[in-house]
């Protein structure tokens, strides 16, 4: 077994078996790879649905009852068969070369953390037919290697040797980067290959999605504090978007009646431009309040003025 896909997932059974059917169809040989699917805790039946399923390549499912993607990653790394682990998320779409391209990087550089980019679709039936001019425009995309697990992979000897995931961590957001850090002080390259492109699959967004994602939000500000207080560094502390704490001193109004009346005009004209960007700001008021819990919870001062 060369490769572990370890796919964490939380309520997504219609979804997830949307992106099995596109991890079956892997020009990789299906003796080669296997999927482990890791249950965090979800109701809808997953479990049922993955056994209904007919693999072509090895199919696994794990339960892990601790809530945090991360906390169920760790159960697929020590379950894993794997020389190489893949990680992504349960709506990510994989295009047929997904696996292929990960393992040309770890043959080609050896020692390294691979990721490629992920591109935004909301159609479930995705055919990948503008792959070529959505990877012309990750081209020009000079953000360079990423760290985020929803398309990664680097070697299980290493995600051993540096103990996996931090789960002190909850919820969502920064664990992975905080792993990726510990994996590069290993001496390991972070490297980008164009080719292994993913298709993130997102509802177009509505005034109904905020509530879950601003606690998506707010669960990653106070991640944000936890890694900085981890490593402490003027790079982590600006990477991890201390500026809406200042930001978030002008949006007060958002939340206002009056932010109310603008949120229900953009809507109801249909100005998706407006209603994207004032969601925007919902979120980052969100992590801002995020990033003030976690100063008081782990004792951080992460701007001068603010007290612990």
């Amino acid at each position: 077994m060369k490769v572990s896909v370890i796919i964490p997932t939380y309520n997504r059974k219609k979804l997830l078996k949307i992106v099995l059917k596109f991890l079956f169809n892997q020009t990789y040989p299906k003796d080669r790879y296997e999927i482990i699917v890791v249950d965090n805790a979800s109701t809808d039946k997953t479990k049922e649905m993955i056994a209904s399923l007919s693999s072509p390549c090895k199919l696994r499912y794990l339960y892990e009852p601790r809530k945090g993607p991360h906390i169920a990653r760790n159960l697929g790394i020590r379950n894993a068969k794997g020389e190489v682990i893949l990680f992504v998320d349960s709506d990510i779409f994989a295009p047929p070369h997904l696996i292929q391209e990960h393992i040309n990087y770890h043959k080609r550089f050896g020692e390294v953390i691979v990721s490629g980019p992920a591109v935004r679709t909301s159609n479930l039936n995705e055919n990948f037919e503008d792959i070529e001019k959505r990877k012309f425009k990750k081209f020009w995309d000079l953000s360079g290697p990423s760290l985020i697990t929803s398309n990664l992979s680097v070697k299980k000897k290493y995600l051993i040797k540096v103990g996996g995931f931090d789960e002190e961590f909850e919820g969502l957001g920064w664990h992975d980067w905080e792993l990726g850090l510990r994996l590069t002080k290993l001496g390991l390259k972070a490297k980008r290959n164009l080719n292994a492109i993913v298709y993130h699959y997102k509802e177009i967004r509505g005034r109904a999605h905020i509530p879950a994602l601003c606690e998506r939000r707010r669960q990653r500000g106070i991640n944000a504090v936890l890694y900085y207080k981890k490593h402490p560094t003027f790079k982590i502390k600006w990477g991890v978007g201390t500026h809406t704490l200042i930001q978030d001193k002008f949006l007060w109004w958002i939340d206002t009646n009056w932010g109310e009346k603008l949120f229900s005009w953009a809507e109801k004209n249909n100005e998706r431009f407006l209603l994207n960007l004032l969601i925007k700001w919902k979120l980052d008021r969100a992590y801002a309040q995020g990033m003030r819990e976690g100063i008081k919870k782990h004792k951080v001062k992460i701007l001068p003025w603010m007290q612990v």
